[in-house]
């Protein structure tokens, strides 16, 4: 980034009405005190000057998120830290940051002036505490440092963002029934294959060109020395279409999350693979299929980082006119995660 060192307007004029009032003075007075106060006047701000210019490539500021995914209601230290890398001189910053939840659309913006102490800098903590689950950004938007007199103004540092996930509550005692997590969910007999379709059940097998890059054992791949893939076998649970109705309520939306995940978990638990949809931008639905936890965990990271605002119903429109005929669980709150629709 370009950095560019410009005049303060309130800075300039404060020290042009000083040094005028210092001229004044000694053109009345003729005192040598004064005398070398204009002198001091004159040079000091040159001296700042250089000592900013000098300090450009040092000076930044970078914020800091925890490094893994917390919960909802859980306070998380957000601090901005600003560096100074001269040992003996000081500036006063401008720091403009945000916090946002991409999944909400919520933002909250603020504007700080700080003193940044030499050999180190200084910090601006802030408790953050996201009501709702997303992805949880803390963006620097505008860093602009001073030198002591307030007359030069250096734009253009370094500065560094950063964003947290957080999670979806979930509880480990769930139901252990699909019965009683699903309403109308088709019995064991209903729920086995007719045909070849996707099976949690599956074999190792070595690479073959052509092969899907989600289907790579990286693990076993690295503990081998060559590439094996995972091939599932067929005559297993039939695959399970999940909708999340993700609509306009931040709060619904919030609780839907925590249901697809508890449900998704289930499902996986049960040996069904899950085939999951949910709203795009535009006129599409979007979909992930997955067997595993790992993969569960996967979507929802990508789900969260998106925007979960969209009109209500839309979901439910645009599963009838892209899989018409289909049977899925919709998910839902209340005594019920989910309702199977046929």
């Amino acid at each position: 980034m370009e950095r560019k060192l410009r005049l303060s307007p309130g800075g300039t004029l404060r020290f042009v009405i000083l040094f005028g009032l210092t001229l004044f003075l000694w053109f009345f007075f003729r005192s040598y005190l004064l005398l070398m106060a204009l002198v001091l006047l004159v040079c000091c701000p040159v001296v700042s000057f250089v000592l900013l210019w000098i300090s450009r490539d040092g000076l930044g500021a970078r914020a800091v998120l925890p490094d893994r995914r917390i919960g909802t209601n859980v306070k998380a230290a957000m601090d901005i830290r600003v560096s100074n890398p001269r040992r003996f001189t000081a500036f006063t910053a401008d720091i403009t940051y945000s916090h946002s939840n991409l999944f909400t659309g919520y933002t909250a913006r603020e504007k700080r002036h700080i003193w940044v102490a030499p050999a180190g800098g200084s910090e601006i903590c802030h408790d953050l505490i996201s009501q709702y689950a997303g992805r949880v950004e803390a963006k620097i938007e505008n860093v602009e440092f001073y030198d002591l007199f307030h007359i030069f103004c250096l734009q253009g540092c370094d500065r560094t963002d950063a964003h947290v996930i957080v999670w979806p509550d979930f509880s480990e005692a769930e139901e252990q029934e699909l019965n009683s997590c699903v309403e109308n969910f088709p019995g064991e007999n209903e729920s086995r294959r007719r045909g070849t379709d996707y099976n949690p059940d599956y074999e190792i097998r070595e690479y073959i060109p052509g092969d899907e890059l989600k289907s790579i054992h990286w693990k076993l791949s690295a503990k081998q020395g060559r590439m094996m893939v995972r091939e599932r076998r067929a005559a297993g649970r039939e695959k399970m279409n999940v909708l999340l109705p993700l609509g306009e309520d931040r709060a619904q939306n919030d609780l839907l999350m925590k249901s697809v995940y508890a449900l998704c978990r289930l499902l996986l638990e049960k040996e069904y693979p899950v085939q999951l949809y949910w709203p795009g931008h535009g006129e599409q639905l979007r979909e992930f299929f997955m067997a595993e936890q790992g993969e569960l965990e996967n979507v929802l990271c990508e789900i969260l980082s998106d925007s979960g605002l969209h009109p209500s119903g839309t979901a439910e429109d645009q599963m009838a006119a892209e899989h018409p005929g289909v049977s899925y669980i919709m998910v839902q709150t209340g005594a019920y995660k989910g309702a199977y629709i046929r």
